[in-house]
């Protein structure tokens, strides 16, 4: 059996949830569950808030986490997949912002991030009071921020962006690459840590992982609720 995690800051595309909170597909729960099928081993989706993850790993609690990145974590005794994929971040401003030092010209630009995030390309322009960061729970709460005009921008991954609807006078900056691996518990062995970077090679020469991405790339039907994100 392994043991996963998911948390409710993971927004659509990444996974869509039934009306008792529970997890029934997008991206992290194909790619979680194609890794434990190519192992012919069962896997739980735990629900642990994302502050947790890195305790829950340690403490034996998870197995594994696949939408991370090494630079969101402080332990060094965590072990890694392979990349993935890339989901960059990426800035989206009504101020015809096009580069991040762009931002230097400005003075407490108001720029909605997410609540638990990290972003180190933004650092330098917090310090120097370029701009304000103001905190949601969610990349679709910083958005319907956004197009309350309660914000000037906000960050989002650009994959759980492409469920946002886009205006003209919208500017985009790529922040980073932000390569998603596996993250895992210290004491998992090894081996299994070898296995599964064999399946996650084999899932992505394959043209799994890419299927999987495009399955999700557009926002569904009309039975889709999420409120104000459409597509483009």
């Amino acid at each position: 059996m392994l043991h996963t995690s998911y948390y409710r800051q993971n927004v659509a595309p990444q996974l869509f949830f039934d009306d008792k909170g529970r997890p029934t597909s997008g991206i992290l729960f194909d790619i979680t569950h194609a890794i434990a099928s190519q192992l012919d081993m069962k896997l739980e989706m735990i629900p642990i808030p994302r502050k947790r993850i890195q305790q829950s790993l340690i403490k034996n609690i998870i197995d594994m986490q696949c939408a991370a990145n090494p630079k969101w974590y402080k332990s060094k005794a965590l072990q890694w997949s392979s990349v993935i994929y890339n989901n960059p971040d990426i800035l989206i401003n009504r101020q015809g912002i096009t580069t991040l030092s762009d931002l230097s010209a400005h003075k407490s630009l108001r720029i909605g991030t997410v609540l638990g995030y990290i972003y180190p390309e933004l650092t330098t322009y917090i310090n120097n009071k370029n701009i304000l960061l103001v905190t949601s729970m969610t990349p679709a709460d910083s958005y319907k921020q956004y197009r309350k005009n309660s914000v000037s921008g906000f960050v989002s991954a650009s994959i759980e962006a492409s469920y946002f609807f886009k205006k003209m006078e919208d500017s985009v900056i790529q922040m980073n690459n932000n390569d998603i691996h596996c993250v895992f518990s210290p004491s998992m062995r090894k081996k299994t840590i070898k296995n599964i970077n064999t399946v996650i090679d084999s899932l992505k020469a394959s043209g799994e992982i890419e299927t999987i991405l495009a399955k999700y790339s557009r926002v569904p039907d009309a039975n889709f609720r999420m409120t104000d994100v459409i597509a483009e």
